[in-house]
This record gives C-alpha cells, structure tokens and sequence, in this order.
C-alpha cells in the first residue's frame, strides 16, 4: 500500500497512525501541513516520509484529503493528480463535485468523518459513496456507515459538534464531584465510566434506545428526573437542538 495525506493535522494524525499500526509494509507519505505534526511522526514511524504536496501525489496510489475547504480551493488547483489516484476526503464545508473538480483527472472520491480514536478503533465512519476502498482501509476496526446521499453527509458532521458540548457537561459534573469529595481522579474515573458503562450497552438498532434509557432512569421523583427538569427549564435541549439546527444550514449542500 502506498498512501498519501495531504493535510497533517488533528484528524490526519490519527489516521495515519491507524495505518502504521495496522499495516507495518505500508508507504506512507505525508505532506508538511502542518510541519510539526509531520516531522514528529517522521521521527517515530519507520515507513512515514514527509515531502511537499506534489511529491506525496507522486509516490502515492491511495490519497486522505485532509485540509479545510479554504485551502484546498487554494492549493489543490496547482497540484497534479492522477487519474488512477483513489481518493478518500474528510474535508468538511465541500461538496464532492468541487473536491472532483479540484482533483481531476483523479475521480470518484469518497468523503467521510473519521474522530481522533479512530487511531484506537471503533470509530464511526459515515461515507457517501459507497468505498470499498474505505472499507478496506478502515473497516475491519471501524463500523462503516454507507449513506443514502450526499445531502446526509452535512448533519453528520454537524452532529459530531455535540461532542465538545458533551465534554463540558461531563467536565462539569467531574469538576464538582471531584471538589466534593477532594479527588478529582475518582470523579473523572466515576463520571466516564457511567457515560461509557451505560453507551456500551445501548442497541444501535434505530429504536430510540436514548430515550427508552433516559425513560428508564428518570423515575419520578428521582434524581435524574430532578437535574433533566431543571436543565429543561432552563431551555438546554431546545438550545441544544437550534445549535445543531444552525450547522445543518451551514453545511447544508456541501456534504
């Protein structure tokens, strides 16, 4: 396997480190952008080499687009693809027929949204079109979720948007259990593990299984009944949900 990141950055790093784990005969090439993601995984990774964006395309066959929409409007029109380069994109704010027009000859592309533990594993991999490619690459760790169109790609990426939300709840949650009890460790520990514990069993099967949960552990006059009261009154879940409306629009056409 020969595979090229253009973009080195907080998503590309994972990636790429997926790779080198997961397939230890693999050239992999990777662009300077940006320089000190790239040369600290050239110091670590024996197979990594770092060149400029032309000579990743040229010594490689598979190409990760991954750069913001902005610079690959800018970059990519000097660059010479091939026509037998296979391409995968996880550039958001883009729709597929601007990354074919900036990648011709190259065609076919897939776009999906890898999270930083793709690196570890059992990351959900949205992708339109269908790519064997993806699969062969990412599949066997990483459930790989074929979308109906294009137009479904944008509230995916919007939703991963909830996870910073996510983290400031569960950080202020620890936080104050952590100055209640006076150690912060045993609150992270507490905290994760009842988010983990309670996903970990959930069916992924489309059955509302998030709010057959909340059902089951908002007993009246419990506790949880209380704290989801409160943060209803104060309006969290129709800010939550005006939020993730508001990216929609925003990506909304550009996959």
């Amino acid at each position: 396997m020969k595979i090229g990141f253009i973009g080195c950055g907080k998503i590309a790093e994972p990636m790429i480190r997926s790779v080198a784990r997961r397939f230890p005969q693999a050239c992999i090439c990777v662009s300077k952008r940006s320089a000190e993601i790239s040369l600290r995984l050239e110091s670590q990774i024996e197979n990594l080499k770092v060149g400029d964006n032309q000579w990743v395309l040229d010594q490689s066959d598979i190409i990760v687009l991954s750069v913001l929409a902005d610079v690959a409007r800018k970059i990519f029109p000097d660059l010479n693809f091939r026509k037998n380069h296979k391409t995968i994109s996880v550039m958001a704010d883009i729709s597929l027929a601007e990354v074919c027009d900036l990648i011709g000859p190259a065609h076919n592309p897939c776009v999906t949204i890898p999270l930083p533990f793709i690196e570890t594993g059992n990351c959900p991999l949205p992708v339109y079109p269908d790519s064997a490619l993806l699969e062969q690459i990412f599949g066997d760790e990483n459930p790989i979720i074929l979308l109906e169109s294009e137009e479904h790609m944008g509230p995916h990426f919007a939703a991963t948007a909830i996870l910073s939300t996510m983290m400031a709840q569960l950080n202020c949650a620890g936080s104050w259990l952590g100055n209640k009890t006076g150690s912060l460790v045993n609150a992270e520990i507490y905290v994760a593990s009842l988010v983990s514990g309670y996903l970990n069993t959930v069916p992924k099967d489309g059955n509302n299984r998030f709010l057959e949960v909340m059902q089951d552990l908002s007993t009246e006059g419990g506790l949880n009944t209380q704290l989801l009261n409160h943060n209803r009154s104060a309006g969290m879940l129709t800010t939550l949900n005006a939020g993730l409306e508001a990216l929609g629009e925003r990506l909304k056409g550009n996959g």
